[in-house]
């Protein structure tokens, strides 16, 4: 139901934009483990930085009293944040997640260590103020349920209900005190490509959504075409094959050009500029469909 009363504005429509962006996007970040408030981190230096260097006014220095009136935060937040090296420039580890948080708390805190190191094992639960895994969820989760903070941890090999062999079948036994997102080579490469993909056809959108601007660059988006379920396959396979050709002929034309650049370079030593082309197939996410 729309809740608007009045004519849509800008913002109305920026609101609507920005939730189809932040969908997959927030989709990609919650199956990789990352938190509300480690992408708030990035978010918020991200605002500080790109108010700072790129919303000046004209024939003015750039200041932290501008970017706080620009963005919302407060100066002492300017501050820190324009003091603060990029995101993607330092060792990232997430320091929000509930079940982080919880193991964080069973390796420092002294009701849950013996002898110097952490218990090996709490039972899930326990009579009186003994140590116990819901205590332990209670402490440090911020409010989460023990039974959601214990399913993660197992998914994520953190901790391990004890063998009913050996073990109360209700005995939570500590794996590793530090909360692991996996990653291999493949993810590392996707991680780079949706960097990439993404940001180059924001900025091409952000680059053609100025008035002033002569140099428009290519964004050509072929969609609303309503396609019957038995027909969705044959679709996209000429799609994509067509799509392939004309990438392969792309990357053929680029390749020439960056030879000749090559050759130009021992007269002119101007910077590269990075020229390519984008194209992705559109498909709803599976809980539209």
């Amino acid at each position: 139901m729309d809740a608007r009363t009045g004519p849509a504005t800008t913002l109305d429509a920026l609101a609507r934009a920005a939730i189809r962006i932040f969908r997959p996007l927030v989709r990609i970040l919650l199956r990789h483990n990352v938190s509300y408030k480690t992408c708030a981190d990035w978010l918020r230096w991200c605002y500080a930085d790109v108010a700072y260097r790129e919303f000046r006014l004209p024939d003015r220095k750039p200041t932290k009293s501008r970017v706080a009136v620009l963005t919302g935060l407060t100066r002492v937040d300017v501050n820190q944040l324009l003091a603060t090296p990029a995101p993607d420039q330092v060792p990232q580890q997430e320091q929000y997640h509930r079940a982080a948080l919880v193991l964080s708390g069973w390796a420092h805190d002294p009701e849950f260590r013996a002898d110097g190191k952490p218990l090996p094992a709490l039972p899930f639960e326990a009579d009186g103020d003994a140590p116990s895994f819901s205590r332990l969820v209670a402490r440090h989760s911020g409010g989460a349920p023990a039974r959601a903070v214990l399913d993660e941890l197992e998914r994520n090999g953190a901790v391990k209900l004890g063998d009913a062999q050996f073990d109360d079948d209700r005995t939570v036994r500590l794996v590793r005190t530090r909360y692991i997102s996996r990653a291999d080579e493949a993810d590392l490469q996707t991680c780079e490509i949706f960097g990439m993909a993404c940001g180059d056809l924001i900025e091409t959108i952000a680059h053609n959504w100025q008035p002033d601007r002569s140099d428009k660059r290519l964004q050509l988006v072929v969609y609303n075409r309503n396609i019957h379920p038995e027909l969705v396959a044959e679709a996209r396979e000429r799609i994509e094959t067509a799509s392939r050709a004309l990438a392969e002929q792309v990357d053929e034309w680029l390749y020439q050009y960056e030879q000749q650049s090559r050759e130009l370079d021992g007269a002119d030593q101007a910077r590269p500029t990075r020229l390519g082309l984008g194209l992705y197939s559109i498909l709803p996410p599976r809980t539209e469909r």
